[in-house]
């Protein structure tokens, strides 16, 4: 394999001297050890270890022996660009005889270890996942109802963590697992941080990636393992304990050489937050975005998209738009997500059935609470519960559902308004209605909890963010009834969400699936409610706390290209996964596009901050979506045109079954993603006072000498581009909702460069 994702920095030896540090007392000032280990493996007992030995790495050569074989052991270290960041490569060379069924190992050692340092391996494993796991059966939900209340402890799913009892205590993860391949910790007494940056893997694969805890909590070690063996057991299917390894070590003989190569990272982390601004450093100076394709432009794939929801998602007998499932859920991967695109950029027969789906939809998709419905399947209006089996609880309405509800709904009505559609009183009533009965819950419990009970709003579950976007529908609602009690209630969640959750780097809730594991839903929710906040008060104090939201969302997005095996079907798709993101720690593929969303909050904190960052990320995500589409010139295999998946697989959770690369043939909620996409965000947007061109769209764009700007469209397709082009003093107004209304539009033929007047 390749190395593609670590670029080392040329520097001198002088550099840390200038400091006063080297790596041996970094290493020692932050209690670490680094050993090398050799490994061996009964592979009829699910790779059992057998038997290792280690040598602790003091120098540049060393050796070991291992049974009848012996070792050469070479270290490589170049400082970088700062104190504490070091560029690492240890070399494992058989000098003699051959161990068979084994696999070579870094160890960092750390003897200054705590149960109370938060473990972070991004998409993977949030404060180590070290909280109670309900071992369950798809999809996972309470096993007794004394673990369901207003304040219970976090229920994750049976997946990879660290034991929050007594006990062994290890992860085991592979290095696709996660959307940076990088582990590292807060430590919670010294205040120090530490990362460990390292590539997919070598030659002999991807690496396999481990923390593990000695008895009392002590002492932990992480580990690089080449070629990744996981022993017993590997995580699939939503459980630790229905797959046994699937992993395959290598036999090793006189003259092989393995090299594991690492970036550490050793820096003050006086907070939670401060691992997550070093990732962020991380992710722009260690794995630079690499060069997109350009396949098929947004105004091509949203008519594509439109016209299989068309003829796939309509249910003529009840007349309304249903969703993948062929059900109604008012958020998350449908409802008003869903409608508000096709109002902004559909045709007439979509437009029509809009209306006559909000016709459909009120007032009988209101409960008596004041909620909207969970969801519709069948001929009747019912509840999470009872279509996704939950048992314990009634009528459960998961709160997510209705804040997305309602935000997009005032979206809708705005936008309809822009565009002189009616908007009907009724509509309007319900959708206040439903932000009311969301308000008063929190009124009542001074939270939104997970689940309420959706005919009278009692709470059932509580805690988690899983309502964290409902700041920004009460924004919403503030704008348009100028009524101050909503602006009021806005503010006081914002600051509940954050001293209770994004302070701790803790964000869950989101699907309704995933029973309380980690996800990348809730955490984007919370970012459009602080830059909604921001937008709306003018408080730079929102300002900040989105900035530090959008550093934790940005965990959960790929960085780097993962090269899928060339026999799957991604890998002969030859599909990026730069820009996709995970989904959550229990389902663990990533996906195109944020479920479900634009991602317009990043755009809207570029403007606000200037810090490129930002519109970076965001085109990065925009701009994978497209790809994983279906269209007739690049058919794929059991898609309609127009079908877009959810699942990418970097990891082989899903075992048995699709492995790593492996295509799930379905229609679902990315796609409402895309036509999001297109629908919110400019394909070009330019910094007119700092001569910046950013792009999201499948085409090329630059400022030409004479200042002008020019759009190449390298794809077959002709092309409709939205520009947005601003300068310094344009952008300190907010941007809003639906200002995309006033965007140029531009024509770029198939082929060809035009210049944009």
């Amino acid at each position: 394999m390749k190395k593609q994702i670590l670029i080392p920095f040329l520097c001198l030896n002088l550099f840390s001297i200038a400091f006063g540090q080297t790596f041996e007392t970094d290493l020692s000032q932050n209690k670490c050890a680094i050993h090398a280990r050799i490994n061996q493996y009964d592979t009829d007992r699910y790779n059992l270890l057998l038997e290792r030995n280690r040598v602790e790495i003091t120098g540049e050569n060393q050796n070991m022996s291992f049974d009848d074989s012996k070792w050469q052991i070479t270290r490589a270290v170049s400082p970088m660009e700062k104190p504490g960041k070091y560029k690492v490569d240890i070399t494992f060379k058989c000098l003699s005889g051959e161990v068979k069924d084994a696999s070579v190992s870094v160890d960092f050692d750390f003897s200054a270890w705590s149960k109370e340092n938060y473990v972070l391996l991004p998409a993977a494993a949030y404060n180590g996942n070290r909280y109670e796991a309900q071992q369950m059966n798809y999809p996972p939900f309470f096993t007794s109802r004394n673990k369901m209340g207003l304040d219970k402890p976090i229920q994750l799913s049976d997946q990879p963590r660290l034991n929050y009892r007594d006990g062994y205590s290890r992860i085991q993860e592979r290095s696709g697992s996660m959307s940076l391949p990088v582990a590292g910790f807060k430590a919670a007494k010294s205040s120090k941080g530490f990362w460990l940056c390292f590539d997919q893997g070598n030659s002999n694969g991807d690496y396999g990636v481990d923390v593990e805890e000695n008895k009392d909590r002590s002492k932990a070690t992480m580990t690089l393992t080449s070629p990744v063996v996981r022993e017993l057991v590997a995580y699939a299917n939503f459980r630790m304990d229905v797959s046994p390894t699937p992993d395959k070590p290598k036999s090793f003989k006189a003259g092989d050489e393995t090299t594991i190569s690492f970036v550490v990272d050793f820096f003050e982390a006086p907070t939670v937050q401060t691992l997550y601004d070093e990732l962020r450093d991380i992710r722009t100076k260690q794995y630079p975005a690499p060069v997109a394709k350009n396949l098929i432009p947004f105004s091509v794939v949203f008519p594509l998209i439109e016209k299989q929801k068309n003829e796939e998602k309509w249910f003529a007998k009840d007349e309304y738009y249903t969703s993948e499932t062929g059900s109604w859920q008012v958020g998350w991967c449908h409802g008003f997500l869903f409608l508000y695109p096709l109002i902004a950029e559909g045709g007439e027969l979509s437009k029509s059935r809009v209306t006559k789906t909000l016709n459909w939809l009120y007032p009988q998709g209101i409960t008596p609470s004041g909620y909207y419905y969970d969801l519709k399947k069948g001929s009747k209006f019912s509840s999470a519960s009872e279509v996704w089996g939950m048992p314990f609880g009634e009528n459960l309405h998961l709160t997510r559902k209705n804040a997305d509800g309602v935000y997009y709904a005032f979206k809708l009505f705005d936008l309809m308004k822009k565009k002189n559609i009616e908007v009907k009183q009724q509509w309007m009533d319900g959708n206040l209605k439903a932000t009311d009965a969301q308000l008063k819950t929190w009124d009542t419990y001074k939270q939104l909890g997970q689940y309420v009970n959706q005919q009278t709003g009692e709470i059932i579950v509580g805690g988690t963010t899983s309502a964290g976007i409902f700041p920004a529908a009460l924004c919403e609602a503030y704008r348009y009834t100028k009524n101050k009690k909503y602006l009021d209630g806005a503010i006081a969640i914002g600051d509940y969400y954050y001293k209770n959750y994004v302070t701790k780097g803790l964000t869950y809730g989101g699907p309704n699936e995933a029973h309380q594991s980690f996800d990348s839903e809730s955490a984007y929710g919370l970012l459009e409610g602080y830059t909604e906040l921001y937008e709306t008060t003018g408080d730079k104090k929102w300002l900040k706390i989105a900035e530090e939201m959008s550093n934790q969302v940005a965990t959960w997005v790929v960085g780097y290209d993962y090269k899928f095996p060339e026999n799957s079907g991604m890998g002969r798709l030859g599909l990026q996964t730069t820009g996709t993101v995970y989904a959550n720690t229990q389902n663990k593929h990533t996906a195109p596009g944020i479920c479900t969303h634009s991602g317009i909050s990043l755009l809207k904190l570029y403007r606000a901050t200037r810090d490129k960052f930002y519109i970076n990320l965001l085109s990065n995500i925009a701009h994978a979506i497209p790809q994983y589409m279906s269209w007739k010139e690049r058919p794929i295999e059991g898609y309609h045109e127009g079908w877009i998946s959810e699942r990418i697989n970097m990891t082989d959770w899903e075992l048995p079954g699709r492995g790593i690369g492996g295509i799930m043939v379905s229609s679902n909620w990315a796609e409402n993603s895309m036509m999001l996409t297109v629908a919110e965000l400019p394909g070009v947007y330019v910094n007119r006072s700092t001569r910046e061109v950013f792009v999201l769209d499948h085409v090329e764009a630059k400022l030409n000498k004479k200042g002008q700007l020019e759009i190449t469209n390298p794809t077959s397709f002709n092309a409709e581009v939205k520009v947005l082009a601003e300068t310094a003093e344009q952008m300190k107004k907010s941007l809003g909702q639906n200002s995309f209304l006033n965007w140029q539009k531009v024509i770029v033929p198939a082929g060809k460069t035009i210049i944009v007047k």
